[in-house]
């Protein structure tokens, strides 16, 4: 009996020993995972992309040429990189060529993701904007330039050389564009040169 008592009496003050024991661990496995999900700041990245960008094979010129659309071009993007790895992209790209001396205009601006792994930096982007083209051929049977709502995806990698300067070793562009009667989808290679603003 004596017994039962003692181990009753002493159930409370274990409780009250080990309860704050149990909310500190509890405390400090929070404020881990805490810092482990942080995100961090990391300094603006501002690329200049040379794009090669082709058509898709159902887009063809009005006389049903084989000959695939190609055209060479430029882009700018800032990257911001408050919320990292999250970024927010604006981009502004330009783009000529062949068979119909087609001009294509893109304005467009979303979400991104980038990692850093020492000095490889894998990314991803999702851009929507507006695209603007014209060709002096009535290449979508249209009379004038046309422009309509454009969505991107991109992935590729870039290389870091030092803290403010990188080249962007591959990009893989992958446009709808509103334009043809069903739409058309265009592929872009690229590679450039990334520089950081300062911090």
């Amino acid at each position: 009996m004596n017994l039962r008592r003692a181990v009753l009496r002493s159930v409370p003050v274990l409780g009250w020993t080990i309860l704050p024991l149990v909310l500190l661990a509890a405390e400090m496995s929070h404020a881990q995972a805490a810092r482990e999900m942080v995100y961090d700041w990391e300094p603006g990245q501002l690329t200049a992309v040379y794009q090669w960008t082709t058509d898709d094979y159902s887009l063809r010129v009005p006389e049903r040429s084989p000959e695939r659309i190609r055209l060479n071009g430029a882009a700018i993007e800032y990257a911001w990189r408050g919320f990292y790895p999250w970024e927010f992209l604006t981009s502004v790209g330009y783009s000529q060529g062949g068979p119909l001396s087609q001009h294509l205009v893109t304005v467009q601006a979303g979400p991104g993701y980038c990692r850093g792994f020492k000095n490889i930096v894998p990314f991803a982007h999702l851009l929507l904007g507006v695209a603007r083209t014209s060709s002096s051929g009535n290449m979508y049977l249209y009379a004038s330039a046309k422009s309509g709502v454009a969505i991107s995806t991109s992935t590729g990698v870039d290389y870091t050389l030092s803290p403010r300067v990188g080249v962007r070793l591959m990009q893989l562009q992958y446009h709808y564009l509103p334009f043809g009667e069903k739409g058309s989808v265009y592929w872009s290679f690229g590679a450039g040169i990334s520089y950081r603003l300062q911090r």
